[in-house]
């Protein structure tokens, strides 16, 4: 969501327009813009790259590009950028053409979509225009040019009211100066004007029943194509599920299946075990017979032959009775303990430590925080670490913080003077129990003026930026905030053009690790691919893995994860985000949420009301990395 325009600067150019939002998640706003930005066209809809953005995940009536507004030769038109919901101007449908704006018209993006307000000063909308009064009829002389500047002004605002073109504007306008022509020649009764002037509406009630009939027609038409889409999409989830439930289903069979012809292998086995100890004493009696018969190095052959069969029925047997005890169910409990032993060593427990200076440059104070990273790539002698940006600079997605350092004017000193430190599970954190120090002989940091004991660390890059200033909105900020709303100008001037990021896909950010022993580091999780992603169901089960409440909760010597299991509950492709169930608390931010079948899906950023927390969709992540990862 774009903020470019939404305040007006003191000495910026004269504004053309300013465009109100009454309704939607902009409701308040208004946005003015100068004839030059006008001439480049406005964009309003929900996509990244439009002018004024729209939220995509509550404004869901508008779409990606909805309308554009541009100023022409004759004034400023609006024109339907090919939305699916249409676009309506004082409730009249605008097309691809586009049709001219006035100062108080009101545009709607969808007949339940976002309503703005345009304010164009100068432009107000002609009046209504008229035929002459009766004292001019009978008159001999043509008409003047106020009178066909009159009839033309007329003819354009019936035909903008009934939605004609050009072309039928034109004949309107034809037919009328014919009418007047005719009623000028004549003597010019009253009846002939009133005649006139109904045959004028009769012809333009024509065209607009015309009109609203082909309207109707191609809505119907657009809503039986978007209900049989809406149809044929909800079908082709059902058969996805059903055929997922039949495949749930014939593996549970085939698992019980399995477990009954394991418990007959086994009773089978028993049983010829049994057989086989009668069979062996049978044959010793009749080695013994069969030696007098037919000599000892006959008997023995035959004793070897028998012993062969013997065997490889048992070992046929066992290999059997292996294949199914190595058989195992769908993932459980037991599937998590596995993946948190392997994937443990490569999840890290990441603190920052910033210095505040004032304007002047002077000290004034320490902030900190934690939260937890992933390691995503190794090669040759460096490591890549995923996080999210907020871990590291969380003064740019919490407004309270922002707010704070507006209002005591400081800001954050540069990074070479921060500390920036991550440890693996195992790693010792502190030199005792209840020692406030940190110690950073075992990790890997980046320190004013040295390093950790194992390496250095650099910030290799974030995610886009999404800043948005508080502006005009910064009293509304303030309140929620929990600040006082009258503040001195200077003040609120700070106030103002301080601002947080919006968008949670880019709360991303990677570290980048010196590896001066390559064996320090070797797990790396993988990342799901964009398959793994779309084959993703609703109530897959799941685990975040981190360090939930940092270091207010490892209270030992070394540093220690804690994982949680839960269920996926909702999945956004369009905003890349992912909602679990399992639980996520602060210090959790910027770890790994991993699927059963062991890659990671997301990387988790926030929680929410009750047990609704949030991970960044998985692709965003592989960008960042396949970014800066070199």
């Amino acid at each position: 969501m774009t903020d470019a325009a939404s305040t007006v600067p003191e000495k910026a150019a004269p504004s053309r327009a300013i465009i109100e939002v009454l309704t939607s998640s902009l409701a308040g706003r208004r946005f003015a813009y100068t004839s030059a930005d006008l001439r480049k066209g406005v964009v309003l809809g929900r996509a990244p790259d439009c002018t004024i953005r729209f939220d995509s995940a509550r404004d869901l009536k508008v779409s990606g590009h909805h309308a554009l507004i541009e100023e022409r030769v004759d004034g400023v038109y609006v024109r339907d950028q090919g939305s699916s919901n249409g676009l309506y101007l004082n409730r009249e449908r605008v097309t691809a053409e586009g049709t001219r704006l006035y100062d108080g018209d009101e545009l709607h993006l969808g007949q339940e979509g976002a309503v703005v307000r345009l304010v164009l000063p100068g432009e107000s909308r002609p009046p209504v225009s008229s035929f002459p009064a009766p004292s001019n009829v009978g008159r001999s002389a043509p008409s003047t040019v106020g009178d066909a500047a009159s009839l033309t002004m007329m003819v354009n605002n019936i035909g903008s009211k009934v939605g004609a073109g050009d072309k039928t504007k034109h004949l309107l306008k034809a037919v009328a100066e014919e009418l007047e022509a005719r009623s000028g020649r004549k003597t010019g009764s009253l009846v002939t004007l009133v005649g006139a002037l109904f045959m004028l509406i009769v012809a333009a009630a024509a065209i607009g029943v015309w009109y609203y009939q082909h309207e109707e027609e191609q809505k119907l038409k657009a809503q039986t194509r978007s209900d049989a889409d809406l149809q044929a999409r909800e079908k082709e989830r059902d058969d996805a599920e059903k055929a997922r439930q039949q495949r749930e289903k014939d593996r549970e069979k085939e698992i019980d299946d399995l477990r009954k012809q394991m418990s007959g292998l086994q009773a089978a086995m028993d049983k010829q075990e049994k057989l086989a100890e009668e069979l062996r004493a049978e044959q010793g009696k009749r080695f013994e017979e069969l030696k007098k018969e037919v000599g000892e190095s006959t008997a023995a052959r035959v004793k070897e032959i028998s012993d062969a069969q013997f065997k490889s029925l048992k070992d046929a047997t066992d290999e059997q009775l292996k294949a199914l005890k190595e058989f195992k169910p769908p993932a459980g409990d037991e599937t998590f303990r596995d993946l948190v032993d392997k994937y443990n060593p490569g999840v890290f427990l990441i603190f920052v430590q910033y210095p505040l200076v004032d304007a002047d440059g002077n000290p004034a104070g320490v902030e900190s925080g934690t939260g937890t990273g992933w390691c995503a790539r190794i090669e040759g002698k460096k490591a890549w670490i995923v996080t999210n940006k907020h871990v590291i600079k969380p003064f740019l997605f919490n407004a309270e913080i922002a707010i704070s350092h507006a209002i005591r004017d400081v800001r954050p000193a540069p990074i070479d003077k921060w500390t920036i430190a991550c440890w693996q599970p195992g790693m010792k954190l502190r030199e005792r129990v209840g020692d406030s120090n940190l110690n950073v002989s075992q990790a890997w940091a980046a320190l004013p003026g040295g390093r950790g004991g194992k390496g250095s660390l650099k910030m290799a890059g974030y995610a886009d930026d999404d800043f948005v200033k508080f502006g005009s909105q910064y009293k509304l900020a303030l309140e929620q905030s929990g600040f006082r709303t009258d503040l001195p100008e200077d003040i609120a001037k700070r106030v103002r053009d301080a601002g947080i990021h919006v968008d949670t896909f880019n709360d991303l950010a990677l570290i980048e690790l010196e590896l001066r022993n390559p064996s320090d580091l070797t797990t790396v999780l993988p990342i799901a691919t964009e398959q793994d992603l779309k084959d993703l169901h609703q109530m897959d089960r799941v685990m975040s893995l981190g360090y939930p409440l940092g270091l207010s909760v490892i209270k030992g010597t070394e540093v220690t994860t804690s994982p949680a299991t839960g269920e996926i509950r909702s999945k956004q492709y369009e905003v890349g985000k992912i909602g679990t169930s399992a639980p996520i608390l602060p210090g959790n931010s910027g770890g790994p949420l991993i699927h059963h079948k062991g890659y990671v899906v997301g990387v988790i950023t926030r929680r929410f009301e009750a047990t609704q927390g949030e991970a960044i969709s998985a692709s965003h992540a592989r960008a960042l990395v396949n970014k800066y990862a070199k």
